[in-house]
C-alpha cells in the first residue's frame, strides 16, 4: 500500500440498492444504519490518507444518491459525474477514486446492497490487531464484476455488529494486503460511520473529516 491513489484500485464497483442475497450481510448493514441511507439527499465527506512512504493526501466529495451523481471538489474545478458512467478514461478514474473512498466510509451498507459476493461466518475469532474475540465474517467478491474482481475482506464485528477491524485480501490472496482498525464511530442521522482506520504499527492512517448528511 504505497500511495493513496493505489487505494482507488482496490475496491469493487457494485451498483447500490440491489436486493441482498445474504441475510447475514443485510443484518449487519441494517445494524449500521443502511435503512437510513435511503433518506439521504446528499452525503459530503473528505477522505484523508497517510502512510510512512507518502505525504498526506485528501479528496473531497459530494454524493447525491437519489440521482446517482457525485461531485469531486478541488481548488480548481468540481466535476460532476454519474456513478456508473465509465465511458471515458477520466470518468473511469473518477469512479474508481470515489468507489475506493466511499467503501471505506459505508462498506457495511454494501453487505446489504451488493450482489456478486459470498459471505462465510466463522463465529468468534481473535481479531488481528487487538487480539480480542470478535465475530469473524469473510466476504469475497466474484471474479467478473467491478474494478478488482475477486477481492476478499475479513471483518471482525463487536456485539453491536459494528466492524472494529478488517483485513483486505487483494484478489482473494491468502495473506492480507492491509489490516486496519475501524474506530472513532459517530452517529450521523442514524448511520454509524467509523472516522478513523489505523494499521497496527501506526504507519498507515486513513480518516474522514467534514462529514455532512442532508
Amino acid at each position: 500500500m504505497k500511495h493513496c491513489l493505489v487505494l482507488s484500485c482496490l475496491f469493487v464497483l457494485i451498483s447500490c440498492n440491489q436486493p441482498s442475497q445474504n441475510k447475514m450481510g443485510e443484518e449487519v448493514a441494517k445494524a449500521n444504519g443502511m435503512d437510513q441511507f435511503s433518506k439521504v439527499q446528499m452525503l459530503e465527506f473528505v477522505f484523508n490518507v497517510q502512510n510512512d512512504t507518502s505525504a498526506p493526501s485528501k479528496r473531497h466529495w459530494q454524493w447525491f444518491p437519489k440521482t446517482n451523481e457525485v461531485v469531486f471538489i478541488t481548488d480548481s474545478s468540481s466535476p460532476k459525474f454519474k456513478r456508473t458512467d465509465t465511458s471515458t478514461q477520466e470518468l473511469k478514474h473518477l469512479n474508481g477514486l470515489f468507489t475506493n473512498d466511499e467503501y471505506w466510509l459505508v462498506y457495511p451498507f454494501h453487505l446489504g446492497w451488493d450482489n456478486g459476493m459470498e459471505l462465510l461466518d466463522s463465529n468468534m475469532k481473535p481479531a488481528p490487531i487487538s487480539g480480542k474475540s470478535m465475530h469473524k465474517i469473510t466476504t469475497k467478491y466474484n471474479n467478473t464484476d467491478g474494478f478488482t474482481p475477486g477481492d476478499m475482506y475479513v471483518l471482525y464485528l463487536d456485539d453491536k455488529q459494528l466492524i472494529r477491524e478488517w483485513e483486505y485480501h487483494k484478489g482473494g490472496s491468502s495473506e492480507p494486503s492491509l489490516v486496519t482498525t475501524w474506530e472513532n464511530y459517530k452517529d450521523f442521522n442514524g448511520m454509524q460511520f467509523a472516522q478513523d482506520h489505523k494499521s497496527k504499527d501506526g504507519k498507515f492512517h486513513l480518516w474522514f473529516t467534514g462529514i455532512l448528511v442532508k
